[in-house]
Order: C-alpha cells, then structure tokens, then sequence
C-alpha cells in the first residue's frame, strides 16, 4: 500500500523482475481500506511523521499478528507511549528495523566481545540524525543494556536540510556512557564516506570498515596483539526483510530489536536531539524533532 502511483508501478515493477514463479496473491492499492482485514505481519515503512497515524488507522482496519517499524520510529515523545499502549492492547507482537543485530559479524561480535568497551563510529555525512538510532542501538546490543547517558555537547551548530523535505540533519558528535562502557558517534560535514566502527576492549581490538565487502581488522591480547584481517559479506535490506519475516510467522520472534527495547533507545536518542535543538534556537517550547 502507498499512496504514490508512481512508488506502486515502481513496486510492482521490481516484484515482477523476480517472482515469476510466484503462485500466492499480491495487491497494490493506495488506500488502507482496500487492504485485507486479516495481516499476519505488517511492515511499516512510511516517513516518521505519519508513523503513528498509519498504524492507528492500520490498526483500525484490520487485526494485525505482526509488526515490523522502520526507523526513526517518532518525531514526538508522545507517539511512543501511544503506540506502545494500543500494540499491547491489541496483542501486537512489534519490533523495529534495526537489523545489525541480524547480521553474522555482529552476532560473531556478541559472543566474543568482553567489557567494558569503548565503541567508536566514525564517518562523513551518513546521517547522524536519521541514522545515528542504528549505532545506538548496535552499542546497546553489545554490552547488553539500554542503561546509556548521551550528551549533545559536540553536536554541530549548524542543523541541515535533510534530503527528504520538511526534515532536518545534524553533523558532529554524540558520546555515551553506560557504566564503564562509553560510545562516540561522529558524522563529520564535508563529502559523504562509508562508517567505520572501532570497538576497543582490555584485551581485544576490532577495526570494522562497512561496505559491500566489510573488511574487520582484529587484534587480540592472546595472540600477542597480531592484526588478523577478515571480510564479511554485508548483508543488504533485501537480503534480510524476509529472513526476519520467515523467523516470525514462523516462530513468533526474529533477531530485530522489540519495540520496549528499542522504543527506550528511540526516546533517548530523540530527547537528547530536542534539548540539543532548545538550547540552539533558545525555546524550550519546542517538542519535537523532525528526522526520519
């Protein structure tokens, strides 16, 4: 369901590329109303403005099983607590696209990293705003905890345009600190580059260069601090959406972060922009923070 033609041709377009074999129903419609009044698993990918709208009235139509929310999930605290009390009333099973937790080097990275850490990002224009909630939360899946501090102090002044309209993106640095585990995010302003992630721990380095084909440097007390280098196939959304959907209409969970869980990073991630945008334009009314 979208409300552009244009995005629904596209749709049907790509689904046509690869599904010749395919014997099930499919639709594309532009109304809610016209969608089934039965959805096992709804995936929800609008811009965050209309997020919460498009679930009430999702919720309204049909009974849903399922949800899969894209990031950033609200621009407004308020949304959260909303959407948190009707998926519980309505027995929703929920969780958000957060998918590095999918991924095997990450998995690989769960297991063998012992705090505490220091987990360090760096890159030029990715997106701090829009995307900064997916380094959050590989943080938390790492050390296991959604107990974070973040600050705004390094935050850029200058707040951006975002590429899609009426949103808006920020430059610069957000630090963590979760008990003696501690995080850098950084997005520096000038031509866009790929994410680089330093994870540094009392007895073991890893140097991730994200990309197509993600290169791991690694370097271990054990074996005498000797880089070994590694790569890693970086798996693409296509490549994971039906991975998770499998794994829940099958086993009514996947490896996504919950929406309790990430629901938690979302919040702090968002307050922590709302101060950051009061102190900027001296207004502590403002309630709000477009990213998307």
């Amino acid at each position: 369901m979208d409300t552009s033609e244009e995005s629904l041709k596209i749709a049907e377009s790509r689904f046509n590329e690869v599904a010749k074999d395919f014997k099930g129903k499919i639709s594309f419609v532009k109304s809610i109303d016209l969608l089934e009044k039965e959805i096992e698993l709804a995936i929800v990918a609008t811009n965050s403005k209309v997020r919460r709208m498009v679930i009430e009235q999702l919720t309204s139509h049909s009974n849903i099983k399922n949800f899969i929310l894209e990031k950033f999930l609200f621009p407004n605290e308020s949304d959260f607590d909303v959407i948190e009390k009707l998926i519980q009333e309505a027995k929703i099973s929920t969780w958000v696209n957060c998918p590095r937790r999918m991924m095997p080097l990450y998995k690989m990275l769960k297991q063998e990293v012992k705090g505490p850490i220091h987990f360090s990002v760096t890159g030029n224009a990715w997106g701090l705003g829009c995307n900064g909630i997916h380094l959050l939360d590989l943080f938390s899946y790492l050390i296991d905890s959604t107990a974070i501090e973040i600050d705004n102090e390094l935050i850029d002044s200058e707040i951006i345009e975002s590429k899609r309209a009426g949103y808006i993106e920020f430059t610069g640095t957000i630090k963590g600190v979760a008990g003696k585990n501690t995080m850098s995010i950084t997005s520096f302003s000038n031509a866009s580059s790929p994410v680089s992630i330093s994870i540094q721990t009392p007895t073991a380095r890893y140097s991730i260069q994200e990309g197509a084909e993600t290169k791991v440097w690694i370097s271990k007390l054990e074996n005498n601090w000797a880089w070994e280098e590694q790569s890693h196939k970086m798996l693409f959304q296509s490549q994971l959406t039906n991975i998770a959907v499998d794994s829940i209409i099958d086993n009514g969970t996947c490896d996504l972060t919950t929406y309790s869980e990430s629901s938690l990073l979302h919040k702090l991630f968002l307050n922590n922009l709302i101060q950051f945008l009061q102190k900027q334009k001296n207004d502590q009314s403002i309630k709000e923070c477009l990213i998307t």
